[in-house]
């Protein structure tokens, strides 16, 4: 025989949801900010390093300006493409959490209103959502902020390299400039490739998991 959930019972689970979607929300609104934080710094370095080796460089006549100018170009569009695609996956984090959310949000609402003999299954259907919900939060923000920490390394590295060349201005060569930009641009195409493919993954277990609760709702 099932055992009705208890009144205590139901606001400790109301209790641990909710504690769960706050815990939820302050760690986005952290992950939305680092993404901010990194991409202002990357723009930043680029934007620095820019002016001062242009100068560098037409001081020692080594490079030509507008060689050096259509590289730095084909860099940085490949740099703002790679935040464009950290952008989306950023983007589709904020709809699955708020989706999945959501879905905890309306189960717990329609929890008081259920069948006595209903309330337990359905409570504790509401339990595994929670932590379902939990595990893919944590696992989705540790993934997006290793793809942060990737993107602020190969920044990091592709400004030591600009750094070197400044105090390698006067030897500098147009084929030095053009294998260090095009060995950024490979990388940062990498990235792009890695991101787009994640972000095809989450979409089939986002539809995955609207099937699953499409179906569970066919099937009380």
């Amino acid at each position: 025989m099932t055992v009705p959930i208890s009144s205590s019972e139901a606001t400790a689970l109301y209790q641990e949801a909710l504690q769960i979607l706050q815990s939820a929300l302050c760690s986005t609104g952290m992950l939305v900010k680092a993404f901010e934080e990194t991409t202002t710094q990357a723009r930043t370095m680029h934007t620095e390093y820019d002016g001062v080796l242009r100068a560098s460089l037409a001081q020692h006549c080594s490079v030509r300006y507008k060689d050096f100018d259509q590289m730095l170009q084909q860099a940085l569009a490949a740099q703002h493409q790679c935040e464009k695609e950290l952008s989306l996956s950023l983007q589709q984090f904020l709809q699955e959490q708020t989706e999945i959310s959501q879905e905890v949000l309306t189960e717990l609402a329609a929890l008081p209103a259920a069948q006595q003999s209903e309330r337990q299954r359905r409570a504790e259907e509401v339990a595994a959502l929670t932590k379902k919900f939990a595990e893919l939060h944590q696992r989705r923000r540790e993934e997006l902020l290793e793809m942060l920490s990737a993107f602020k390394a190969e920044q990091e590295a592709f400004s030591m390299r600009l750094r070197e060349c400044l105090a390698e201005a006067k030897k500098m060569r147009l084929r030095d400039l053009r294998e260090m930009f095009q060995a950024f641009e490979r990388a940062t195409a990498a990235r792009i490739a890695q991101t787009k493919a994640r972000r095809q993954e989450v979409a089939e277990m986002l539809q995955r998991f609207r099937q699953q609760r499409k179906n569970n709702s066919k099937n009380p």
